[in-house]
């Protein structure tokens, strides 16, 4: 396992604060970008190369409900799926699509509200929980991350105006994946789309 700190993603909020508001990472072993999309429910023909920056200010600049997007890159043999300010990959029907024959992580952060933490193999749910309660903890293995979580501070209830439980997260997915996420992977275009229509119902 890779060893990283939750220091080690305060680039986040420093460097993209719009995006650090609410997002969702997922990291899916061994699928390439495209496949990745598609279980996540994106129409290929809607792929595109779109930059999270522009898919933030869209959403700043609408009135209504924002339009969600989707963004995938590619980092040491894992597909990695932003979604700023969506959550899709946080659905059961979805994650199991996503995780089918291989594993995902992913980390789902409203600030203030949530801060998930999710680890699904082939379907089954290992860990879940909120990195602000993390003694919280449920899934099939609940306590198989217990010794990173405890490394990153993971142990007692965090607040968020004293510590960061998004990066401890953020930390403990590096841990459990091996892929560390930099500055530079979301600065540029990425393969993305809008999200639209219904998500898959099932794995493939």
């Amino acid at each position: 396992m890779s060893i990283a700190y939750a220091r080690d993603y305060a680039w986040l909020r420093e460097s993209q604060p719009d995006l650090a508001e609410a997002y969702c990472l997922s990291y899916i072993r061994g699928l390439p970008k495209a496949e990745a999309l598609r279980r996540l429910g994106v129409d290929e023909r809607s792929l595109r190369s779109l930059p999270i920056a522009e898919a933030l200010e869209a959403g700043l600049c609408s009135e209504g409900m924002p339009p969600l997007t989707a963004h995938a890159l590619c980092i040491e043999g894992w597909a990695v799926i932003v979604e700023p300010t969506g959550c899709r990959a946080t659905r059961p029907e979805v994650y199991r699509s996503l995780s089918a024959e291989t594993e995902l992580v992913s980390v789902r952060v409203v600030m203030e509200q949530r801060y998930e933490f999710r680890w699904v193999v082939d379907g089954v749910l290992r860990t879940c929980f909120d990195a602000r309660f993390p003694l919280r903890r449920r899934g099939a293995t609940p306590d198989a991350l217990a010794e990173d979580m405890a490394s990153l501070g993971l142990t007692t209830e965090i607040d968020p105006e004293e510590a960061d439980p998004g990066a401890a997260a953020l930390a403990l997915a590096e841990r459990v994946t091996g892929v560390r996420v930099r500055p530079g992977h979301l600065a540029g275009p990425l393969l993305g789309a809008e999200l639209t229509g219904a998500a898959p119902l099932a794995a493939h």
